[in-house]
């Protein structure tokens, strides 16, 4: 048998999304690194909303070092959930319009209105949490 990576990019794997996230749970379990790095590379050419979800954000953002938000700091929308959960969104995450659209409202709208993990009380909450940040 030949080397998984081969199979991996040839997109041998590429019928069901299942079987690349299982390939790259393995590979992170044994430090295989250059596995993982070819199973998240077809997951964001093939499965691009599955790699935002599981991995991180699609494109890099950056802002100024002095800001502690997602675009330094970047996070899977997995992340961002837990984050919004036990509500410990970074402060100046609030204040960034690019965190806001790629991170926070993309975390709602699959979490919160398709899976319905998050409540339309917590996003309310954020809404105003961001209006005080931004507006006084």
């Amino acid at each position: 048998m030949g080397d998984i990576r081969v199979f991996i990019n040839q997109g041998r794997y590429d019928d069901k999304s299942d079987k690349l996230l299982v390939i790259r749970k393995n590979a992170i379990h044994t430090a295989n690194l250059d596995v993982q790095d070819a199973v998240e590379q077809r997951l964001k050419k093939c499965y691009p909303k599955i790699y935002q979800r599981k991995i991180g954000p699609l494109f890099k953002r950056e802002r100024d070092r002095k800001f502690n938000c997602y675009c330094n700091n970047p996070k899977s929308l997995d992340d961002v959930c837990k984050d919004m959960l036990k509500k410990r969104v970074p402060y100046h995450t609030l204040s960034c319009d690019a965190c806001w659209r790629e991170d926070l409202s993309t975390a709602w709208g699959y979490y919160g209105f398709s899976c319905k993990v998050l409540t339309k009380a917590m996003l309310r909450e954020l809404c105003e949490d961001r209006a005080y940040v931004r507006y006084v």
